[in-house]
């Protein structure tokens, strides 16, 4: 029986059920009418059973408890979204701070303010500087980019000596509105192969791409919500990509938006900055890092 044909005979049959039913009630005198007792109801229960077994014999579902739940900054569906069990970061308990001591946290100025003196990073590994993208991180030498050193060494040379236990890797904010995403991944994956090739034992986090804040109207001509569109479209195949190369991800850029889908400006660094964030929002970055640590820490 194809669809179609049982699309048809579940609507007939539904069909001639209500009819029956209002007709008992229209048509039919008071006293020919079904009595209104336990036996009557008895027997609209097993018919209504009768209708549920033949509708799921017609059309077969299954009611499922899923794992992952598809987070709000993302469009798949919730079966779809169960692939990537094992790759996306999921939120448990949260463990002990002296889990950030394993990680070397590389990226652009977002992670690179995180590593300044004061700051919750900063006696931990940053390899970070402002202005970072996926096209120029690799091979930077302008300013120091290791933040325990002074040493003039390229992120790549530093992850190749360090060779940290977890590298987590937030980029894109500083390409985002310049590439179209296809090609931003595939400078992203580039880079991917040479930091695997620095540091082959280190396992790796790939980091959502933040959303921007209304603030930023001025620093580029897509407008804000579309660019944030595009920056959860990333995301997705940031996603893909990390399940790909067998990696994690980490998406705290979820947490982060406001209901418009723009970054909340409780976490924005300031009412002209919706790009960098406030101590409010770099202290729910960390919180997120620890309540979605890699399985097995």
């Amino acid at each position: 029986m194809t669809v179609f044909e049982r699309m048809m005979y579940a609507t007939v049959s539904i069909t001639i059920a209500c009819a029956v039913g209002i007709a008992n009630y229209i048509y039919v005198p008071t006293e020919s009418r079904l009595p209104s007792n336990t036996k009557t109801q008895k027997f609209i229960s097993d018919t209504d059973q009768y209708n549920e077994r033949v509708l799921r014999t017609l059309f077969p579902y299954e009611d499922k408890e899923y794992p992952l739940s598809v987070p709000l900054n993302m469009s798949y569906t919730t079966a779809d979204f169960q692939k990537f069990q094992g790759t996306y970061l999921e939120k448990r308990e949260a463990v002990s701070s002296d889990y950030l001591n394993r990680i070397a946290f590389c990226g652009d100025s977002i992670t690179y303010h995180l590593g300044l003196p004061g700051r919750a990073l900063a006696d931990k590994t940053v390899i970070a500087y402002g202005g970072l993208a996926v096209t120029t991180y690799a091979n930077y030498t302008a300013n120091p980019v290791y933040n325990q050193s002074d040493d003039i060494k390229t992120p790549i040379q530093w992850l190749s000596q360090l060779k940290p236990e977890i590298i987590y890797l937030n980029l894109g904010t500083n390409g985002i509105a310049i590439y179209p995403n296809d090609d931003h991944l595939r400078y992203y994956e580039k880079l991917l192969d040479k930091i695997a090739e620095a540091s082959p034992t280190s396992i790796i986090v790939l980091v959502a791409a933040p959303p921007w804040g209304t603030q930023s109207q001025s620093i580029t001509k897509t407008e804000i919500p579309v660019l944030n569109i595009k920056i959860d479209h990333y995301n997705m195949m940031l996603l893909e990509l990390a399940k790909k190369r067998g990696y994690y991800f980490l998406n705290a850029a979820e947490v982060m938006k406001d209901a418009a889908g723009n970054l909340d400006r409780t976490y924005a660094a300031s009412d002209i900055d919706g790009i960098h964030w406030s101590v409010a929002g770099r202290d729910l970055y960390i919180k997120y890092i620890l309540e979605h640590p890699i399985p097995g820490y």
